[in-house]
């Protein structure tokens, strides 16, 4: 046994100890850690998940919900630490900081990310305006709040919301001068720096504000190989808002927002294991544990260490445009939003991960989208509350894909030979309508329907290529109707208490293959079908000392679809794939969470969140993994943990009448879970990433608009990965391996 996995054992017992510690304190373990998102009273926390401003307490939806302060505090940097704070929630990467997959509940989508069009499992807005087509990691900058949602949220948030929403709200322009400059350090000599600027440029009629960062990092992963880099980083973001407000009922926000992040590499290190193309393109099928290590060897004894031989460049570049008008009249209000994104996801160079020269590869994927809300919604109080509302817009893609033999092609091409092409455009045309109507039947009483009706016609062009040769082509084209209904009942017997049951369904369009290898995948995939069934209690206590809330929710999914690629040689030596959806018959996913907040006193406060989830496919019969049919029946759900946890402790004390001093403790934790469609067929390391513990440290000091903060993270370096990936490695499928880091931040408010 290494010495490497010994002193892993030891850090893991004491992030248990740690864990265990925050735990005991809070005496509660379980779903929506919410931190206040905007004070309004004790213990208040406001959010706008039915499209307007409410309690959290008073909203009949499983939310976690975090403010802009606390995301600085915290020194959460992207979506994947934001989600550690909710139950049930989990990601995989593939292979840098924005490409990320999502799972609410153990749903998750299954679509090749890669795909000209593609649509989601969850719904991401930004102020109202759907994003999810451009990015899955967006900047955190100068926000006001972000909710989870989980479960089904078709009627507020559009088709392809099966697992749930996400959704973001900027600070906005306001009516007064106000600055903000923010530097950090942290290890790897990552260096990070940001600005806000709010200008009152017309008082009382025009305000402006800006926003920008940018971070760079060395990485912690290095190429040994002469040509040097890693995963070296460099992000840059920003975003400019003009409100306008020309009278008292009318409202008008416009935003632009652009942001650029490259990598020097696919984040990973080789695990040895080698699924059957690679092995028959660079070991000739043979048995056995043959890839070479390659001068670094393999994860877990590398964590750190790659040797590739031609310089990569990984990245996307991703921008918006958004304008959202509102106006109140006296018993309702009409709200307009529009936008148009565009986004660039690109890969260059070495694509075997090693340090002979076989393949590369030139990609370039581009989409846009374009959409269109109209929304009107009651404001007066009486027996019924109501929203109705219509949305229009259309989504496209077009990928460039070449695969190019090296100067070492295993196949004795010569260099820069086409090995394989892939061209694509698609698009995604739709329209929808939308309403909820809420009957007060008393003050406690409550009875909510709504629904979505929606249409959408898909189409799909692709041409495939290999060794300069046209092997298919597909142009197809294909149109899916839905209507999604919810409907909730609520009971809330005085302010401090809400329980509530919904049923609701979600739906995620259909599509035409990329491929026109249909052999194995058909010429066609269904829509996905889900139907949820949840209830759930939120309560205040104790003079709202203590915040309370659970849940539990039974999901039964139909026609799930699950990505199919599997490339082999054919008789003249070309490398050809098989690429599509396929639908699994059927799958559930059924749980429970549960979350408490407690302010134990002034300075001292805990959290804790936890959750169960049971996410399995009920019929998959004819799974083709790897290029073989296996039964997938009865087999867990990728990227769904049975069980995620987390705790948080924050004590502040006063230093004096200017200053406070705080200690920050927070732990999370995952059980094991498959993080690939391989793991379908290869229930083994490293398709199952294995159960963790991560703990992180804050110290520091804030007061009168000044803060400085001293932070580690992963303070016991825990060994973990949540992705096992694949692209042509040389030495096997790659992993994402945990890090532990130390840093600095300071930032200074200016008003």
């Amino acid at each position: 046994m290494s010495d490497y996995s010994t002193l892993s054992r030891r850090a893991s017992r004491l992030a248990w100890q740690s864990s265990a510690a925050l735990v005991a304190l809070t005496a509660f373990s379980g779903p929506a850690w919410a931190q206040a998102a905007e004070e309004t009273g004790a213990n208040d926390i406001v959010v706008t998940a039915q499209r307007k401003t409410e309690s959290i307490q008073d909203v009949p939806i499983a939310i976690t919900a975090v403010s802009g302060e606390a995301m600085k505090t915290q020194n959460i940097r992207g979506v994947e630490q934001l989600l550690a704070l909710a139950p049930n929630v989990s990601f995989a990467s593939n292979g840098s900081r924005d490409r990320k997959e999502l799972s609410l509940r153990g749903v998750s989508n299954q679509i090749n990310p890669y795909a000209s069009a593609r649509s989601s499992s969850y719904a991401f807005y930004i102020d109202e305006f759907n994003v999810v087509v451009g990015t899955s990691n967006p900047e955190i900058l100068d926000l006001e709040r972000v909710e989870v949602l989980r479960g089904p949220q078709g009627t507020y948030f559009g088709r392809n919301a099966v697992a749930g929403a996400i959704n973001i709200s900027t600070r906005k322009p306001v009516d007064e001068w106000q600055g903000e400059v923010e530097f950090g350090y942290a290890s790897f000599n990552t260096f990070k720096a940001g600005m806000v600027l709010n200008v009152p440029v017309v008082p009382g009629l025009l305000a402006v504000r800006a926003s920008g960062q940018h971070e760079r990092s060395d990485g912690w992963i290095k190429n040994i190989n002469p040509i040097g880099g890693g995963n070296d980083s460099d992000f840059t973001g920003g975003r400019v808002q003009a409100r306008l407000t020309p009278t008292e009922n009318l409202t008008v926000d416009a935003t632009y927002s652009r942001t650029s992040e490259t990598t020097g590499m696919r984040v990973g290190v080789p695990t040895g294991f080698l699924t059957a193309t690679w092995r028959n393109v660079y070991y000739q099928n043979r048995p056995g544990n043959v890839a070479d290590p390659d001068g670094v060897g393999f994860y877990p004894d590398n964590r750190d260490r790659v040797n590739f031989n031609r310089p990569q460049e990984v990245g996307t570049r991703f921008e918006y445009w958004s304008v959202r008008a509102n106006y109140d009249f006296d018993t309702f209000s009409v709200t307009a939003v529009g936008g148009r994104l565009n986004s660039n996801l690109f890969n260059y160079g070495d694509i075997d991960g090693g340090s002979r020269d076989q393949f590369y590869e030139v990609l370039n994927l581009r989409r846009t989208s374009k959409s269109g809300e109209l929304r009107l919604q009651s404001t007066a109080k009486g027996f019924l509350e109501w929203s109705i509302g219509g949305n229009v817009g259309e989504d496209t893609g077009n990928i460039a894909q070449n695969t190019y033999h090296g100067a070492q092609s295993p196949q004795g091409r010569a260099n820069g030979f086409e090995a394989t092409g892939n061209f694509g455009d698609a698009s995604a045309k739709y329209y929808a309508i939308f309403g909820q109507a809420t009957a007060n039947f008393t003050d406690t009483l409550k009875l909510s329907l709504g629904g979505r009706y929606s249409h959408e016609k898909v189409r799909n062009y692709n041409l495939n290529r290999s060794s300069g040769l046209i092997t298919d082509t597909n142009d197809r084209s294909v149109s899916f109707s839905d209507f999604s209904p919810r409907g909730t009942l609520s009971f809330q017997p005085n302010p401090n208490a809400l329980a509530y049951v919904t049923v609701s369904k979600g739906f995620k369009s259909g599509g035409t293959q990329s491929s026109g290898n249909t052999t194995v995948v058909g010429n066609e995939f269904r829509p996905e079908t889900l139907w949820n069934y949840e209830a759930g209690l939120k309560l205040d206590l104790f003079d709202r000392k203590v915040r309370f809330d659970s849940t539990v929710f039974y999901m039964d999914w139909k026609d799930v679809q699950q990505n199919t690629f599997f490339q082999f040689i054919d008789a003249a030596g070309a490398i050809r794939r098989i690429a599509g959806v396929t639908n699994a018959a059927s799958a559930r996913s059924y749980g429970a969470e549960a979350s408490i907040d407690w302010s134990v006193t002034d300075q001292l406060r805990l959290s804790a969140q936890g959750g169960y989830n049971k996410a399995n496919f009920r019929d998959f019969k004819n799974a083709y993994i790897d290029g073989q049919f296996i039964d997938a029946s009865g087999k867990q759900l990728v990227t769904a943990p049975k069980w995620t946890f987390g705790a948080q402790g924050q004590y502040t004390q006063p230093l004096n009448e200017t200053y406070d001093g705080f200690l920050r403790l927070e732990w999370s934790h995952k059980s094991s879970q498959l993080n690939s469609l391989y793991g379908l067929r290869y229930e083994t390391f490293p398709f199952i990433s294995p159960a963790y513990n991560v703990v992180n440290a804050r110290v520091g000091l804030q007061g009168n608009g000044f803060s400085l903060t001293l932070y580690a993270e992963n303070l016991f370096d825990e060994e973990y990965f949540s992705n096992a990936y694949e692209k042509s490695f040389y030495s096997g499928v790659q992993v994402e391996p945990s890090y532990r880091s130390f840093g600095v931040s300071f930032r200074k408010t200016f008003n």
